[in-house]
């Protein structure tokens, strides 16, 4: 594969968003209508992928920052459902962790806090392989991003939204 090779696939890529010729969308991300519940199929997407990665390889990498995505996702799916906020407000990932602490959707916990500090010190240092994210790091970055995932889901009472619940029954 040379350079060559590497143009032709940018420009392969190029012409299939600048035609809207990106094939059928992914299953579980075809029937949401909203900006939020686009927001809230992604994370549940991500997840999913997640629970496969923990079953089939030791990718921890993947696991985390699939982990982190999720959560991201999550939050600003409560923040599109819940305001009258839009998907395209949250340019910044520290915007989203910043304005769902300050509408306390987890008390005074300060959960989105932590979690935004955990991200802008270790996710660009796992990122950028200076970190390398071993099996705990990756199980514990998974689970929190289910159980934060299960509390902004059960917080906007969009149980209905969800499809992790249909995952784990299907998987089991």
């Amino acid at each position: 594969m040379g350079l060559e090779d590497v143009v032709d696939a940018v420009e392969h890529v190029e012409s299939l968003l600048a035609d809207e010729e990106t094939g059928p969308v992914q299953d579980s991300l075809s029937w949401q209508q909203t900006d939020a519940d686009v927001q809230l199929g992604k994370a549940c997407a991500m997840l999913g992928t997640c629970r496969q990665l923990r079953s089939g390889t030791n990718n921890y990498v993947s696991i985390v920052e699939l982990s982190f995505n999720a959560i991201e996702r999550s939050f600003q799916f409560y923040l599109v459902d819940q305001t009258a906020a839009e998907s395209s407000d949250f340019r910044k990932h520290e915007q989203v962790f910043e304005d769902i602490e300050s509408r306390g959707v987890f008390s005074d916990t300060g959960v989105p806090a932590r979690i935004d500090a955990f991200r802008s010190e270790h996710r660009a240092r796992i990122y950028y392989d200076i970190d390398r994210p071993g099996r705990d790091l990756a199980v514990g970055m998974h689970e929190l991003a289910e159980e934060v995932h299960s509390y902004a889901v059960e917080f906007a009472d969009a149980h209905s939204r969800c499809n992790c619940k249909e995952r784990h029954e299907t998987k089991s």
